[in-house]
């Protein structure tokens, strides 16, 4: 066991991360350039939490667990990719393919030379896929939801609520709404906050082409959020600690300070949580240890929480801390599910200048097939006989899906149904009969998300807490963004500008 003693004099303060996934990198990432000295420890093996990969031995390959792409707009997580060097593992693409069952492909490219607000508009006028008058509303309504005053909380409601009071064909909804929340908010749209849709369009659409642009990895992410990564942290001094799951805070009240009878100051005792003494003052509660499961106990001057919500309940019950978790109303949130079908071809299905496609139909949303650096693809094809991999991803599968789709037998049937939405939308990938399935795998992440639904969207918990020295993180908290990377890298930086003004550390950037 290796502990901080909370009476050494130091320069500066010590803090302990809870969590190595994007919240947790990103918290500690900034905390090191801002006068901590940190210690980060991550209960799996692997950072990256929900941005992980997953072993394959049928292909000897690393498949992503689910498709994790970042927009132009998420500049806090490109910003922490720029930080520490990962930036050189993600392809950028500015078109956004689509295609149909029946061969009809079309695609939305943006005008740049046009004003932000107005330069996906002529893509629209031309979108293969909806009527004239469909194209030239929905390119009205896209411009409405940027300028339209937000609501407030009192008169929240669905997206679909939303559309049927702007009489929105049912053809633009599945065509264009249906395919874009879904894969932006894991979602449909009877149940999405018109909120959270509403910033989407704004921190995207209407941004500009920067803003729309798709940033996709070309390594599996266990290469870029847990390899490279770890070194990146570990290089700036931060300590990392594996399978270490923590069990429970240890935490005392604090009583105001008194005067003796010489007239010096005197620190009364602190209260504990499993104590009672109620002729003291007690003040704020603070954090002053937190054991592991292995029973060993660590000290440091303050606390950073950045896990999910179910590890976030359990490690706050532990500590006796009931009261405050029943505060937050846990129970509003709803998981959302994302299920990736993950297809090994003896051949692309997508045109070589393509690794991404909007599927409009079902079951599957997004297609992808990465084009991995240098010449990992063709050599593995050669030396294994593997396959070209791809990914098809279906957001909020937990809506689309029936429950038998979700046993291993019923994932076949699962397969053949996205094989066959394939073969119908790319004909003459599929039309010689040389296009063999190879190798197939379904996974699903049953708590990938939360349901951004208007009871929970505007009233998630703040990063503060009750304790002078712990904070939250993770894309759960009041980020007011939707539950996704840009979300947990936000949450995790202002948790740390939080703890910084609590440690009164001034001057470095």
């Amino acid at each position: 066991m290796s502990s901080i003693s909370t009476t050494d004099l130091r320069v500066y303060p010590s803090l302990a991360i809870v969590g190595g996934g994007l919240a947790g990198i990103a918290a500690a990432e900034s905390a090191s350039r801002n006068g901590f000295r940190v210690t980060l420890f991550e209960r799996s093996r692997i950072l990256g939490g929900r941005a992980a990969s997953l072993f394959d031995p049928n292909t000897n390959q690393w498949i992503d667990n689910g498709q994790h792409i970042a927009l132009g707009c998420c500049t806090e997580l490109l910003d922490l990719n720029q930080q520490l060097g990962l930036t050189r593992f993600f392809e950028q693409k500015k078109t956004i393919p689509f295609a149909q069952i029946g061969g009809k492909h079309g695609m939305i490219t943006p005008t740049t030379w046009l004003p932000n607000r107005w330069q996906f508009f002529p893509a629209f006028l031309t979108f293969p896929f909806l009527s004239l008058k469909e194209r030239f509303i929905t390119g009205l309504l896209l411009r409405e939801l940027g300028t339209q005053k937000k609501e407030s909380e009192s008169e929240s409601r669905t997206f679909a609520e939303w559309l049927r009071t702007k009489k929105v064909s049912v053809n633009t909804i599945k065509k264009f709404w249906e395919p874009f929340i879904f894969s932006t908010l894991s979602e449909g749209i009877e149940h999405v906050s018109f909120d959270a849709v509403q910033q989407i369009i704004r921190d995207s659409f209407l941004a500009g082409h920067q803003a729309m642009t798709f940033h996709i990895p070309t390594v599996p992410l266990q290469t870029i959020y847990h390899e490279n990564t770890a070194k990146q942290l570990q290089n700036r001094g931060i300590e990392l600690h594996f399978f270490k799951r923590v069990k429970r805070f240890l935490w005392e009240f604090q009583t105001d300070t008194e005067t003796d009878n010489n007239g010096s100051d005197t620190q009364s005792n602190t209260q504990s949580n499993t104590q009672s003494d109620t002729q003291q003052q007690y003040t704020s509660p603070k954090i002053q240890a937190l054991e592991l499961a292995d029973g060993s106990v660590w000290s440091f001057d303050y606390y950073l929480l950045a896990v999910p919500l179910s590890q976030f309940w359990k490690i706050m019950t532990n500590s006796g801390l009931e009261a405050y978790t029943e505060q937050l109303a846990l129970e509003r949130f709803e998981p959302g599910t994302v299920t990736t079908i993950h297809l090994w071809f003896n051949r692309r299905i997508l045109p070589d200048e393509f690794s991404h496609c909007v599927l409009l139909g079902e079951p599957g949303q997004f297609l992808f097939c990465p084009k991995r650096n240098e010449k990992s693809e063709r050599d593995n094809y050669e030396k294994n006989n593997n396959g070209i991999y791809h990914n098809v991803v279906i957001s909020a599968s937990h809506r689309l899906l029936s429950e038998h789709e979700f046993t291993s037998r019923g994932s076949f049937g699962l397969v053949e149904r996205v094989v066959q939405q394939l073969q119908k939308t790319f004909v003459r990938s599929f039309q010689n009969k040389t296009t063999q399935l190879m190798f197939h795998r379904v996974t699903t992440h049953f708590e990938a998300v939360f349901s951004p639904n208007p009871a929970i969207y505007l009233e998630r918990p703040e990063s503060e807490t009750p304790f002078d020295n712990l904070v939250l993180a993770g894309d759960w908290t009041q980020t007011k963004l939707p539950a996704a990377l840009e979300g947990a890298v936000r949450s995790g930086r202002h948790a740390v500008q939080i703890l910084k003004k609590l440690a009164d550390i001034d001057g470095i950037d």
